[in-house]
C-alpha cells in the first residue's frame, strides 16, 4: 500500500496538472519518443506512454493502490511537477522493454509477422540528436561539477543511451545532485525538445 497523499498535496497536485499546457503535453510525447528510440522501441507510442503517465498520476489522486503518488518536492513548482512525470514516463518505456524482452522469447512467429531485423531503428538524425545533447551534456557536467561527482558522472556517461538511471559511481546521494546539475545544464540548453 502507497503512502496517500495528504489533503493539501492532493490539491497541490491537482494545481500542477491543470497547469500543464499543450506545449508541455507535446514536449513530454518528445521526451518519451526519444526515450522509445534510445531503447530500440517504436518512437510511435510516445503519446500514449505520456498519458499512460498522466493517467497513472491521476489513479494516484484516487486510490492508495493504484497509480503513481508524487512526492511534495516533486508538487513544488510546475517544473519539478514536469521532471516527475518524466520519470514516470521513463518507468513506463523501461516496463515496456522488460515486457518486449520477456516476451519476444516465448511467442511464437506467424509468417505475416515482423523479425526481429525489423524492429525499429533510430534515423541517423535520430542518432545525431542523441550523440549532440549526450556531448554537450557530459562536457558542461565535468566542467561544473565538483570532484566528487566525477565518478557518477563517468558512470552515468557509459549508460547514458542504454538505461534512463543514473548508477552511482560512488555515493549514492551523489547521483541527486548530478540530476539536479543535469536538469540545469538541460534548461539552459533549450530542454529537451
Amino acid at each position: 500500500m502507497k503512502n496517500p497523499l495528504s489533503a493539501e498535496d492532493r490539491t497541490r497536485c491537482e494545481v500542477r496538472l491543470s497547469e500543464l499546457e499543450q506545449r508541455d503535453i507535446t514536449n513530454l510525447t518528445e521526451f518519451a519518443e526519444r526515450t522509445l528510440v534510445s531503447r530500440g522501441l517504436n518512437p510511435s507510442a510516445g503519446e500514449d506512454v505520456t498519458q499512460l503517465a498522466l493517467m497513472a498520476i491521476l489513479q494516484g489522486l484516487e486510490s492508495d493502490r493504484n497509480g503513481r503518488v508524487p512526492r511534495p518536492v516533486d508538487l513544488e513548482n510546475k517544473d519539478t511537477f514536469v521532471n516527475y512525470v518524466r520519470g514516470a514516463v521513463s518507468s513506463i518505456i523501461e516496463g515496456m522493454g522488460r515486457k518486449q524482452m520477456f516476451r519476444a522469447e516465448h511467442e511464437p512467429w506467424e509468417d505475416d509477422q515482423a523479425s526481429p531485423e525489423d524492429r525499429f531503428t533510430p534515423t541517423p538524425a535520430q542518432t545525431a540528436e542523441m550523440t549532440d545533447l549526450k556531448d554537450q551534456l557530459f562536457l558542461q557536467l565535468r566542467q561544473r561539477a565538483p570532484r566528487p561527482l566525477q565518478r557518477t558522472i563517468d558512470a552515468w556517461e557509459s549508460v547514458f543511451t542504454q538505461s534512463d538511471r543514473i548508477p552511482a559511481g560512488g555515493h549514492r546521494r551523489n547521483v541527486g545532485r548530478v540530476k539536479n546539475l543535469a536538469q540545469t545544464i538541460i534548461s539552459e540548453l533549450g530542454g529537451i525538445r
